[in-house]
């Protein structure tokens, strides 16, 4: 084909018919090619268009909340959090639910790092102002909370998230849960979802292993499990990927019972330690199926081309991870 039509190219006497005769040709041999099984399961980075970075005529609100959190001296750390509502979001309707996105910074960072707070549009806020008003999902509220303070470590996180943070939101906006109880928590599990940066990414790694009855989808972002170490997932792949099997196989959930959708860039540091352990879970096929397809399979990883451990490429992740949560 691609003979044939250098031909074309170079005949100085080749007429428009000829060039429109083979251009319907490439036409029709590119229809016909089908992709490999393993390219149709990859899910492919795709970057937030420039539009999406400017402010929406629909924006949405910053809100800021306190609790109090356990330490680890017996004693009580006051605490912020923020919560992105979408634009339309009405106190008084209670009618109207909305899915929750629990989003965690990186290390060094804190709570005021991703939205910055009220009155504040970063551009994590004005891509998803932009996605809402477009249709591209729908409507929902994002919490992003701090795993410093309180018990002050990613490894016990879990606990204040599910005894003191979830309930917080989900009793004062108008959520799936019915109430702050553990069983009504469980029974609105597939309204939530849990992401994470870096440190943000091991604390989410945590969630799944702690908090699996709470949460059904996840979101990982350049940041390797580490329930067996620190970097397990490059030095233990496969003892990583067996023991976030086992979680979901001792707590009786099956691969369609929750959603793993993890990101990063191929030149960012935590690539070396994600990528392995990613590679192995493809091979526990019993708990992880590889898929971009929702409807096929539970998990995927997408890779950014020239990706840094930087937040540019962490909000384009979330951009295109986005849409299949909660579906």
């Amino acid at each position: 084909m691609q003979v044939i039509s250098s031909n074309v190219l170079n005949d100085k006497k080749a007429t428009q018919q000829q060039f429109d005769e083979q251009a319907a040709s490439i036409r029709n041999a590119i229809a016909k090619l089908e992709m490999t099984e393993e390219a149709a399961n990859e899910k492919y980075f795709k970057a937030v268009p420039d539009a999406y970075r400017t402010e929406s005529d629909q924006p949405g609100t910053i809100e800021s909340l306190t609790y109090k959190a356990p330490n680890l001296t017996n004693g009580m750390d006051d605490k912020k959090l923020h919560v992105y509502l979408p634009h339309g979001y009405d106190p008084s309707d209670s009618n109207k639910k909305y899915n929750v996105l629990y989003l965690m910074h990186g290390g060094g960072e804190n709570e005021d790092l991703i939205f910055g707070g009220p009155g504040q549009s970063k551009e994590l806020k004005k891509i998803l102002d932009n996605m809402i008003a477009k249709g591209d999902i729908e409507p929902l509220i994002v919490v992003t909370p701090t795993f410093y303070g309180g018990k002050n470590d990613t490894a016990l996180f879990h606990e204040e998230l599910i005894s003191n943070i979830v309930p917080l939101v989900e009793t004062k906006y108008h959520t799936y849960a019915k109430s702050a109880s553990l069983d009504d928590l469980k029974a609105s599990r597939a309204h939530r979802a849990f992401g994470g940066f870096s440190m943000g990414s091991v604390t989410t790694w945590y969630t799944f292993i702690h908090n699996l009855d709470y949460f059904k989808y996840y979101m990982p972002l350049s940041g390797d499990s580490w329930v067996l170490g620190q970097g397990a997932g490059g030095s233990k792949p496969k003892e990583t990927a067996e023991y976030l099997a086992k979680v979901a196989k001792d707590a009786g959930y099956k691969p369609q019972d929750y959603y793993i959708f993890s990101a990063t860039g191929d030149l960012d540091i935590a690539y070396p330690n994600l990528k392995p352990q990613i590679d192995t879970m493809k091979k526990l096929t019993d708990s992880f199926i590889y898929s971009s397809d929702t409807k096929k399979g539970n998990f995927y990883f997408i890779v950014g081309d020239g990706g840094t451990h930087a937040w540019n490429w962490v909000n384009q992740y979330i951009y295109d991870i986005l849409p299949d949560l909660f579906q």
